[in-house]
């Protein structure tokens, strides 16, 4: 399906956002059903997830079914080949490089005034569970770009979770890809259960610290029921909104536009309700990627990327197409137009920039080096891909001696008293007093 848009003026841009998110939102009545089953998990624990396991997976497991044994993890290494092993440590090196390159927080401590010292530590948030999506297809690029920076963190307990297939089985590669990040456990779990299991213990599952990894509609929802602000039973961060999948490609007629359709087509067939949008001046560049999406679809085999939709979007000027493309903050923009470089500088949202023809999102998803956990549904215009930095939590520490306190005291005393505070002001009188 094509949907085509027309942005003559910025008041165009609501009408045409608000139609393209609308398939990705989250439904209230999935909200309400992903809320009933975390209700469950925290009341009912294993018993929980084991049930809606066969709810939603059709797959009827024991408690002891739920971890997969080491033995299992290192069985499945065993069946690879020597090709899809060396593709898998190849990435597994490139995400470890980026990872290191892009730095944690470090402690620091400065003397503001004689006796007053203020500064930062930093703690990992430990231990950590990592959702791995399941489906038709399997996913270790997600192990791998999730663990890895867990790992680079300093993180010591990484569980992952893993959707069982009808048989109640894992696939092998995934399994195999836990085996580069480390020593990790690996849980027979998918969707909203999973994600709640992990942030509230179940007994066999541990209580995690951080939850994170991406996910459809329903494991987006239960790690933002989570985040703080919709389940107060747990305490749990989670690291952002990934998933449903988006793509928005920038063209201008400079690169063959059949690059530009087939990295859309490639992110439909992550889900149906992923989004793709293409956004140029010219219309004729716009009908020319319709014929050729017509052509590349009718040569695909069926699959859910055929259910999806594309947004061919026309704006007047480059200046609209570079705002409605940071209005719509996507978790991947391609730029294929002239000066791509230095458009990045006017990019102001978005979850990652892949610049110029031949940087297709792909070689992100699975080898370029920075994580394929992007921010989506918009949440780009304030949050940033999965780090090392996430992994971690930092802490304020403030020391004060006898003279520095005397320094300090009479004025925090007045601003106290400013605010009717007088015990507070009490507090610092006394110790002036000694």
């Amino acid at each position: 399906m094509i949907n085509t848009f027309e942005i003559t003026r910025q008041g165009d841009m609501e009408a045409a956002l608000k139609k393209i998110r609308r398939a990705s939102a989250a439904r209230k009545e999935i909200e309400d059903d992903v809320l009933a089953i975390i209700t469950d998990v925290y009341e009912r624990r294993d018993d929980a997830v084991l049930e809606w396991t066969r709810e939603y997976d059709g797959v009827l497991m024991e408690v002891e079914d739920l971890e997969v044994s080491r033995r299992e993890v290192e069985a499945a290494w065993e069946t690879l080949d020597e090709e899809t092993r060396e593709a898998l440590r190849s990435a597994e090196g490139r995400i470890a490089a980026f990872a290191r390159r892009s730095g944690l927080p470090a402690d620091w401590e400065e003397e503001v005034s004689p006796g007053v010292t203020v500064g930062e530590v930093n703690r990992l948030l430990d231990p950590v569970g990592i959702y791995v999506p399941g489906g038709r297809f399997p996913y270790p690029s997600t192990v791998l770009m999730t663990g890895v920076p867990a790992r680079e963190a300093g993180v010591k307990e990484i569980l992952f979770s893993v959707p069982p297939d009808r048989e109640g089985m894992s696939n092998n590669v995934t399994l195999a890809a836990t085996l580069l990040v480390g020593n990790c456990r690996v849980f027979r779990m998918g969707g909203a259960q999973a994600i709640a299991a992990m942030a509230l213990g179940t007994g066999t599952v541990p209580e995690c610290r951080m939850v994170a990894g991406p996910g459809n509609v329903y494991v987006t929802c239960a790690k933002r029921l989570f985040s703080g602000y919709g389940y107060a039973k747990a305490n749990v961060k989670t690291d952002l909104e990934a998933g449903p999948s988006e793509i928005a490609v920038y063209v201008d007629g400079s690169a063959d536009v059949s690059f530009a359709v087939a990295d859309v087509l490639a992110q439909l067939e992550h889900d149906p309700q992923a989004i793709a949008v293409m956004v140029s001046e010219s219309a004729d560049v716009l009908q020319s990627a319709s014929g050729v999406l017509e052509g590349l679809s009718e040569g695909l085999d069926a699959g859910p990327g055929e259910e999806g939709t594309v947004n061919l979007v026309r704006c007047d000027s480059a200046q609209l197409a570079v705002s409605f493309l940071n209005r719509l903050a996507p978790e991947h923009l391609e730029l294929m137009v002239e000066g791509a470089s230095e458009l990045v500088g006017e990019i102001t949202a978005a979850g990652c920039v892949f610049v110029g023809p031949y940087s297709a999102v792909a070689l992100g998803d699975y080898l370029a080096g920075p994580s394929h956990v992007l921010p989506t549904g918009g949440s780009a215009a304030r949050l940033s891909g999965l780090s090392p930095r996430d992994f971690m939590r930092t802490m304020n520490v403030v020391s004060y001696t006898g003279e520095g306190f005397k320094g300090d005291a009479e004025v925090a005393g007045r601003l106290a008293r400013l605010e009717g505070f007088e015990k507070h002001a009490l507090s610092l009188d006394i110790r002036l007093r000694h």
